[in-house]
């Protein structure tokens, strides 16, 4: 009975040591396939609007941008400015803004609205206090993901990319091409560098 015993207390601590070692390699799979499947409705969603509704969207997130030179406060929102923010570029409803791929890590994320602890768990979040990215001189776009999560790869790999890479931002139908032009080290309270 105690071989029986110790046989079963060793199979269950294997057991739990296995699931420990794949738990990171399941959840970020786990995580890409839900990102994947983000990305794809986005794709579907954006290749099934009509154009005036198309057209709606982009110069609302336009005169968004154009909006935020003559914001009181930089940096907060008000309730009323959340709740417009979260509408735009919102095609399907789901906070899904558009995707950020980096041909050179292979990575293709959705691209959320904000930048809260439930998002950057498993997507990448835009700076809610910052252009919306549809381009244009004098706007500044910030998107902002983890790195080294357990449960999703996401931006672990950023360290990879050397200025002169390029990564795309697709909005709509739109591809917004941008290249590195320096890299920086910033701890989440060091926000100078976003100004």
């Amino acid at each position: 009975m105690k071989k029986h015993l110790s046989t079963i207390f060793l199979f269950l601590i294997f057991f739990i040591g296995l699931s420990l070692l794949l738990y990171p390699t399941f959840a970020d799979w786990w995580n890409s396939f839900h990102q994947s499947r983000a990305v794809a409705s986005y794709v579907e969603q954006v290749a099934n609007m009509d154009d005036d509704r198309y057209r709606e969207i982009w110069d609302a997130a336009w005169d968004y941008n154009r909006s935020l030179i003559d914001r009181p406060n930089d940096y907060l929102l008000s309730e009323e400015q959340r709740e417009h923010y979260n509408a735009l570029l919102n095609v399907g409803n789901n906070g899904v803004m558009g995707y950020v791929e980096i041909p050179l890590l292979d990575i293709v994320y959705p691209v959320y609205h904000g930048t809260d602890e439930a998002v950057l768990q498993v997507a990448i979040g835009h700076l809610d206090w910052t252009s919306m990215p549809v381009g244009g001189e004098s706007s500044h776009c910030v998107i902002s993901g983890h790195r080294g999560l357990p449960s999703a790869k996401l931006f672990t790999d950023l360290d990879k990319m050397e200025v002169g890479d390029t990564f795309l931002l697709r909005v709509l139908d739109e591809v917004l091409t941008y290249e590195v032009d320096q890299i920086l080290i910033v701890e989440p309270h060091e926000t100078q560098a976003l100004l």
